[in-house]
């Protein structure tokens, strides 16, 4: 494993952590707003690599 895969793990837990006390809170629309824009910007890079090749 290098680092930058660690890195990755890392950020990972902690967003998990972060979405789920927001859902604890009640704040759920929040946790829902930020998985709408990785999701959005994650779909927009794979079709600006699609449209490039």
């Amino acid at each position: 494993m290098n680092l930058k895969m660690i890195g990755l793990i890392i950020g990972y837990i902690l967003a998990i952590i972060i979405l789920f006390e927001l859902y604890e809170h009640q704040l759920g629309a929040i946790s829902f707003l930020i998985l709408t824009i990785v999701f959005f910007t994650a779909a927009y890079r794979q079709k600006s690599k699609k449209e490039s090749e």
